[in-house]
């Protein structure tokens, strides 16, 4: 019978690994697609050079590139050439994500607008062309990184639980009296033991090598069960006993975009702690039957107290302890988030400074038109910059002065400072010196990102060998030797 669930836990297993490597293949493909916008840069710089017409260039580089992500930059010449405004949805609305794209869209707008300039006898497209390629360079340098520093660690977490089933068999063939080690209590807590910790190894592999961020557009569970009048009502009123200490975290929340206001956090944690909770009460159960199942006078005296280890109190206490940690598992979550949302900050404080590189050397371009660009380019600040846009047209000064305020990031403040004084200066002089703050921050990026990818890589290796050596302690190590020390008693 055991044998049959352990195959069950290899299928579903199998399946999770199926899932990663599927997953593992489009962040291979986004990796090539990155490959192929370097290329078509390249190509891009030096048919412009050549023909000096900017939208018979870009046509031409998508021809000679053949790239798989054509489409995109074919609709990004088709909105060039239909000379609308941003604003009216086009490009913006269709499903161009990637900020390198975005970045020669702005570009290519610009020129479009204002007309080609000569920046110390070189063309301002071909010399603004570098900054995007650096973008581009750097974004697939970080990720060849990552991919050589966690290879192999999501199959180290996978495979040893696979060895599960010869190994119990190995070890039947050896003595009959090991059989005890893997039927009845003993061995369907060490075989979920090792699930789990390959579950787990195989998350947190993931979840180091490639963070994902709460998707803002998507309708979560919280959402629905939040429609329901009776839990609204509830969580509402838990959150006027409250109310000043909630407000708090709501705003916290909020800097997080797409994990939820606090209404649904608290449901979250709810949730978690249920899910926990039903999941500790089936292990339970497992438990129970297989120990009924066997019988204990088989077992050494070492383990023969694990049979009736799960007493009602005892069962009671695991499983307030699993719903406790469900509970404040969104709140851990939470915490990772606010780091993984610190380094994008970076990466968009980056990317406005390029920007700001692409559109400066223009006297036409307005402070009003730079913050709607930010906000195109934003995720993070997004919710800041929005509230800038619309406050723009009425309270100029004012609205500035609130965005440092709803920033709180000192390079994006130190932007801001420079669009107010643009009202008395142009906007080149303003960011004369935007080119060496920029390297600076791309320097000191890049190191921080080094540093910490060592780091996650660093945690990764322990998590990926915990379920190798709970597979050889658990199944192999102790059932061998306690066996050994059962036949010495004998004697």
């Amino acid at each position: 019978m055991q044998l049959i669930f352990n195959l069950i836990l290899d299928v579903v297993l199998f399946f999770l690994w199926v899932l990663i490597l599927r997953r593992r293949k489009n962040h291979e493909a986004e990796e090539k697609q990155l490959v192929e916008q370097e290329r078509f840069l390249d190509e891009l710089a030096g048919q412009y050079a050549k023909r000096g017409d900017m939208i018979e260039a870009l046509e031409e580089s998508v021809q000679s590139c053949g790239l798989d992500s054509s489409k995109e930059l074919l609709q990004m010449i088709d909105e060039l050439r239909s000379e609308r405004e941003p604003e009216d949805g086009g490009y913006f609305g269709g499903s161009v994500h990637h900020a390198c794209v975005l970045l020669l869209f702005t570009l290519c707008y610009t020129i479009r607008s204002f007309g080609d300039l000569q920046v110390q006898g070189i063309s301002l497209f071909v010399h603004n062309i570098r900054y995007i390629k650096e973008e581009v360079r750097t974004e697939l340098l970080r990720r060849q990184e990552g991919r050589y520093a966690f290879l192999g660690l999501t199959s180290l977490c996978v495979v040893p639980f696979f060895f599960s089933i010869p190994i119990q068999l190995w070890s039947a063939s050896i003595s009959t009296g090991l059989n005890r080690f893997y039927t009845g209590t003993y061995g369907f807590i060490t075989l979920m033991v090792c699930f789990f910790l390959a579950v787990f190894g195989v998350v947190c592999v993931q979840e180091l090598q490639y963070p994902t961020m709460p998707d803002r557009k998507k309708r979560t569970l919280a959402m629905r069960i939040l429609e329901i009048s009776p839990v609204a009502m509830l969580v509402d009123k838990q959150i006027a006993s409250h109310y000043s200490r909630y407000l708090k975290r709501n705003e916290k929340l909020k800097e997080l975009q797409g994990f939820g206001n606090i209404r649904e956090f608290l449901v979250q944690k709810l949730i978690c702690a249920i899910g926990c909770g039903g999941l500790m009460g089936l292990l339970l159960t497992g438990c129970v039957i297989s120990r009924t199942s066997q019988l204990t006078t088989g077992i050494p005296q070492i383990l023969r107290g694990t049979a009736g280890i799960f007493t009602e109190g005892m069962q009671v206490l695991l499983l307030l302890g699993a719903s406790l940690i469900g509970y404040f598992l969104p709140d851990a979550w939470a915490v990772i988030l606010h780091v993984r949302v610190g380094q994008q900050k970076s990466e968009e404080t980056l990317r406005f400074e390029t920007l700001l590189l692409i559109v400066r050397h223009y006297r036409m371009i307005t402070v009003e038109e730079i913050l709607r660009w930010m906000e195109r380019f934003s995720s993070v600040f997004s919710r800041a910059l929005q509230r800038a846009v619309d406050d723009f047209s009425y309270r100029r000064r004012d609205s500035l002065e609130q965005l440092k305020e709803d920033l709180s990031y000192e390079p994006a403040i130190k932007l801001v400072d420079a669009l107010i004084v643009c009202d008395d200066i142009p906007v080149s002089q303003a960011f004369y010196d935007l080119e060496g703050e920029r390297a600076y921050h791309m320097q000191q990026h890049r190191q921080k990102a080094a540093d910490l990818q060592r780091e996650k890589a660093a945690f990764a290796r322990v998590t990926a060998f915990l379920p190798f050596v709970a597979l050889l302690a658990l199944r192999l190590v102790i059932p061998f030797v306690l066996e050994g020390l059962t036949q010495l008693n004998s004697y």
